[in-house]
């Protein structure tokens, strides 16, 4: 039975990016109100790339793509999402690798069946990104483009964490950000990904979902459908 607007339940996305109207206007109808809550936000290196040639551009997150704007454009390219594909493609690139799971093991597991020996691959990744999956191919070379930081919660919303239902994180980053003040959540967790799910399980005992796809909507439908 759907909430009347005066018992809406607060949700928190702590996703850097602001939600699209249409996935806001979602939880709304789920009653829900929701609260844009960033905890993690990034910062370009200006690291130059570690390779002038190579055959492959390896990109696992869509906050990677601000850094690659003077790379040449005639290269493979190999993106971990949806959202990272139309990205790139935005920006020029043409991507002609995208695994069916949305992991970086998914990723280098399929770049593992196409890259020659012979062929360089260039990772741009974030500082915090997952490595061990390099060790699959032959020539990479390893690019940190941007850094991730956690912004800490203020007193208030600290406060305001008692009242929420529903926590959307898409980072382990975002987990950690939270970690010293989960006596105040009593809520349910739903997450995008093994591994921010592994990183909650760590933390909290409370509930967890993850939706099929890992994509941001699908984790907002599996949302409102909890709270339809």
């Amino acid at each position: 039975m759907k909430s009347s607007p005066r018992s809406m339940s607060d949700v928190w996305y702590t996703g850097t990016k602001r939600m699209t109207a249409s996935q806001r206007a979602m939880l709304e109808a789920s009653g829900l109100s929701v609260h844009h809550v960033p905890l993690i936000q990034t910062r370009e290196t200006h690291a130059p790339p570690p390779a002038e040639r190579f055959d492959w551009l390896v990109v696992t997150s869509q906050n990677a793509v601000p850094a690659l704007r003077n790379l040449t454009r005639d290269v493979k390219v190999a993106a971990v999402g949806e959202k990272t594909k139309r990205v790139l493609e935005a920006e020029g690139f043409i991507v002609s690798l995208m695994p069916e799971t949305y992991t970086g093991e998914a990723l280098f597991q399929q770049l593992r069946d196409v890259v020659s020996p012979d062929e360089t691959v260039l990772f741009a990744r974030g500082n915090l990104a997952n490595t061990s999956h390099m060790t699959m191919l032959s020539h990479v070379e390893d690019w940190v483009v941007y850094e991730t930081i956690s912004v800490p919660l203020t007193p208030a919303q600290q406060q305001q964490l008692e009242t929420v239902k529903a926590l959307l994180v898409l980072s382990p980053s975002a987990v950690e950000a939270l970690a010293p003040h989960l006596s105040r959540f009593n809520g349910t967790w739903y997450a995008i990904g093994e591994v921010t799910e592994r990183a909650i399980r760590q933390v909290s005992s409370l509930p967890v979902r993850v939706p099929e796809c890992y994509t941001m909507d699908a984790l907002i439908q599996c949302v409102g459908e909890d709270f339809s």
